[in-house]
């Protein structure tokens, strides 16, 4: 009798926990909407977000960025010693032209530096880099990659939101280098080449590159021709200004930027620059540039084979 009853009590109990369970299970669809807009998580998780949460949108989102951040933190610690070979290069630059700021975002394969929720986080760490002052009297200035690392991106620091992505994308991501350009009396161009497009509208590449042009001029004219010598940069891959050459006794002035054929025809660059002085009636001369390529300087190891590659992407 003893048995009978406490089996009745069991199911009993069994029965409220699955109802319980039931009813937990049940979110706003309203709020799973919009949970879903704002984070583009998938479904399963937007709605264990919104049950551990009560409900509330914003607490979900509290609590996935904390969840995102502690599976990055444990991924992290084991792909930091891959090396980070691939990646993106975004730069970003404020609408007058004065002043724009470059980096480049390591990744371990192309298919990642491809991925749209990659090339936000590199376009979004290029924008965040604005907020830094580093620009000497050359109009460029190299960032320290831990002060662009503490900026704000989407709610959290930029490194917060590269081990998020850690744990997301499965591979290691590194912030490898960051530089500014612009300053009073400076008009920046910007290019980015082999770009490729995050969900946002943002935009990454291969090879990025700022120009500093120094100059009283029309900054609505000189806008388009900064531009230009930026495409010029990526695609001649300069190492000095006229200025640097002859300070650095370089030799041969091929490097030199200004002694190299425009890229838009007319002659040399210092012609250009010639052009442009003497139809603004004021100097406008290359004050600096940088030019970043994904991967420079980092030696890639050899490839596995394929089943290896699987077992690594497992891990």
């Amino acid at each position: 009798m003893f048995r009978v009853a406490a089996a009745r009590l069991a199911m009993r109990r069994l029965g409220a926990s699955t109802q319980q369970r039931g009813y937990a299970a049940k979110v706003d669809m309203a709020a799973l909407k919009k949970l879903r807009q704002l984070s583009e998580v998938s479904i399963s998780r937007a709605k264990e977000a919104l049950q551990r949460t009560d409900g509330s949108v914003e607490q979900a989102l509290e609590w996935l960025q904390r969840d995102a951040l502690a599976a990055g933190a444990q991924k992290a610690a084991k792909v930091s010693g891959r090396v980070a070979a691939e990646g993106a290069v975004a730069v970003h630059s404020n609408a007058a032209n004065t002043a724009a700021t470059i980096v480049e975002l390591g990744c371990e394969t192309d298919f990642v530096a491809r991925n749209a929720a990659f090339v936000d986080l590199a376009a979004r760490i290029a924008q965040a880099g604005s907020a830094l002052d580093g620009a000497g009297s050359t109009g460029i200035g190299v960032l320290d990659t831990a002060a662009v690392a503490a900026q704000a991106v989407g709610g959290t620091s930029a490194a917060d939101a590269i081990t998020a992505a850690i744990g997301h994308l499965g591979e290691n991501v590194v912030l490898r280098r960051a530089a500014t350009a612009g300053g009073p009396g400076f008009v920046v161009g910007t290019y980015v080449h082999g770009a490729v497009a995050g969900s946002d509208g943002h935009r990454a590449g291969k090879i990025g590159a700022l120009v500093a042009l120094r100059s009283d001029g029309d900054r609505a004219e000189l806008a388009p021709f900064a531009q230009q010598l930026a495409q010029q940069v990526v695609g001649f891959a300069p190492r000095f200004t006229r200025a640097e050459w002859q300070k650095a006794q370089a030799g041969d002035e091929s490097a030199v930027l200004e002694a190299q054929p425009f890229l838009f025809g007319g002659g040399t660059v210092a012609d250009a620059l010639a052009q442009h002085t003497q139809r603004l009636g004021t100097p406008v001369d290359v004050a600096g540039f940088v030019r970043f390529e994904r991967g420079e300087g980092v030696e890639k190891p050899a490839q596995p084979d394929f089943a290896t590659e699987v077992r690594q992407q497992l891990k």
